[in-house]
């Protein structure tokens, strides 16, 4: 262990009053220590020393006026639970292009303390988001056989078959039409996808597990891989600047997983992203299909899954609009 020391990690040493090291203690973290004290047969006695930790359960809530970042950081969240809140939260809500000013959000959450003051947050255990009116809620809930996930009232999956988005974009440069004038081409023709403008060597990720049944040249999507994601579901990935070497045709792939990188090979005038969605080899418009869901929870557990979850609906629905965290002691 004494061979991994990092920088910023401590070494305590401690003589005795005839100079001799009698005990060390490697501090890893403030809650983690490694503390070798030499026996009088000047021997080392290794042990694992552990600060306990004092959990606790935060609220809060908030409206958002510009950003979910800047609104969270009003209502007290850490950047970590605003990332929790927005994933578990983005399969259904495109946070980049369907926040609204007004949006709110309702957070419980845990946190870790230790002498009196916040050492890291936890884990969010009930969260609420009401976008454009829509009201989401979803339940942290860990089932008997140890499978943690966030689930709805009804018990369904937070989680869908699709991303909303497959790569970290700075806008939409084009959007799904059957008539668009081609900049290149010089000429109207239908755009049977999304340009997601980004830099250069962007990662791309597969939108969802499946498998690649095309990764080459093709005309003028230039670089481009197809995953097969079943016998409905089709996506392309068009104008990648490189692929990621560890997938090949056949390969299976998962859910957000880099498949490639952004670029503008093929027909594009610049860096972006030209994604499709096909259902029965049909062009569909990925900004307004509803991605379908996955697994809902087994009906066995759902009895317990309503008990558990029932004080947390009751806590959600009493939190206030403007309150700031705070711990319930």
């Amino acid at each position: 262990m004494l061979a991994r020391v990092k920088p910023g990690e401590t070494l305590e040493l401690i003589f005795s009053a005839d100079d001799h090291l009698q005990t060390l203690i490697y501090h890893q973290s403030p809650v983690h220590a490694l503390r070798i004290d030499m026996d009088s047969a000047n021997q080392p006695i290794a042990r694992i020393i552990e600060r306990p930790l004092t959990k606790k359960t935060l609220t809060s809530s908030g409206t958002i006026d510009d950003s979910l970042f800047s609104a969270a950081q009003r209502a007290g969240l850490s950047d970590a639970i605003t990332l929790q809140l927005a994933k578990i939260f983005g399969w259904d809500i495109d946070f980049a292009l369907e926040i609204r000013k007004g949006d709110r959000f309702r957070v419980i959450y845990t946190a870790e303390y230790l002498d009196g003051k916040k050492y890291r947050d936890g884990d969010i255990l009930a969260a609420e988001f009401i976008n454009r009116g829509r009201v989401f809620r979803a339940f942290r809930y860990t089932t008997p056989d140890g499978d943690t996930d966030y689930y709805d009232a009804e018990g369904h999956s937070m989680r869908k078959a699709f991303l909303r988005t497959p790569v970290k974009f700075t806008r939409i440069s084009s959007r799904f039409t059957l008539k668009r004038w081609h900049p290149i081409l010089k000429r109207w023709r239908s755009h049977k996808g999304v340009d997601y403008a980004a830099p250069r060597g962007t990662p791309v990720k597969a939108a969802g597990k499946g498998k690649i049944i095309f990764r080459g040249w093709k005309g003028g999507y230039g670089r481009v891989i197809m995953i097969q994601h079943n016998r409905k579901y089709t996506t392309v990935y068009g104008h990648l600047s490189a692929f990621n070497k560890r997938v090949r045709n056949g390969s299976r792939v998962q859910q957000g997983q880099i498949i490639g990188y952004v670029g503008s090979s093929g027909l594009a005038t610049g860096p972006h992203l030209h994604y499709e969605l096909r259902v029965n080899g049909v062009h569909t418009d990925p900004l307004k299909v509803k991605p379908p869901k996955i697994e809902s929870l087994p009906r066995r557990y759902l009895a317990d899954f309503r008990k558990q979850i029932q004080p947390l609906i009751s806590q959600l629905a009493h939190l206030g609009e403007t309150q700031v965290a705070h711990a319930d002691d």
